[in-house]
């Protein structure tokens, strides 16, 4: 049996309690914007896999200045009215392709080659125990390549079945939290906790769902960097 160290305990006690998090930001839907951008502009994300559309994220995903490398987008989602919803605000958008499926939502793994994407959305279903299941089903994928980007993160339940993730970096800057996952190489930590930082340094300025604004932000970052160089 693994005991947990004395500072785990602090820190998940800490977070049982309230502490240590910001306020839940009045737009909790669009918490994870900043983070997507952010994974966008330091990665080449081409092909993207969302669980649960979103008039944010999918949109995002489909915004040539903000994620420029993206050419393809398959979204899954369970809810035919919201499904209907995001279609027509994606105006046709030939780049991506909608799926409606029924829950367990985790059942249409087996109908995507996970390999073939960069990243991973999961933002499924209102019930926390159905995107957990998700989540789990994902995170036992030893194999799996994508980058994994879960909302709600500060949720204990998602928490629990991003375990056997090997790696994991959480940006908290706002709340809801987000969480990024992934298998392969750890020194990926790196980069992303970069990302996290510059979004900290900015929550105060930009609303989370001002795109055009968070893109521009990274960007200045990465001149910055490459001019110090």
């Amino acid at each position: 049996m693994i005991r947990p160290t004395v500072s785990t305990i602090v820190h998940k006690s800490r977070r049982l309690l309230g502490f240590g998090l910001p306020p839940r930001h009045p737009n909790d839907y669009a918490t994870h914007v900043p983070i997507l951008v952010g994974i966008a502009s330091a990665f080449r994300i081409v092909k993207i896999l969302e669980f649960g559309s979103g008039l944010y994220s999918t949109l995002t995903f489909l915004n040539r200045f903000v994620c420029p490398d993206v050419r393809d987008v398959d979204s899954i989602e369970t809810d035919p009215q919201w499904f209907s919803k995001i279609c027509i605000a994606a105006s046709g958008d030939s780049r991506l392709r909608m799926h409606l499926v029924e829950e367990p939502i985790e059942g249409a793994l087996e109908k995507f080659a996970l390999d073939d994407y960069d990243l991973i959305l999961v933002d499924s279903s209102t019930d926390a125990k159905r995107r957990a299941s998700l989540l789990y089903a994902l995170a036992r994928r030893r194999s799996l390549n994508a980058l994994v980007a879960i909302h709600d993160f500060e949720v204990g339940l998602y928490r629990a079945a991003a375990q056997p993730f090997r790696n994991r970096v959480e940006c908290g800057a706002y709340n809801p939290s987000t969480g990024i996952l992934w298998q392969s190489d750890p020194r990926l930590a790196s980069t992303i906790r970069g990302v996290s930082r510059i979004i900290r340094r900015y929550s105060n300025k930009l609303q989370p769902d001002d795109v055009q604004s968070w893109s521009a932000a990274f960007r200045k970052e990465r001149a910055f960097k490459t001019s110090v160089q």
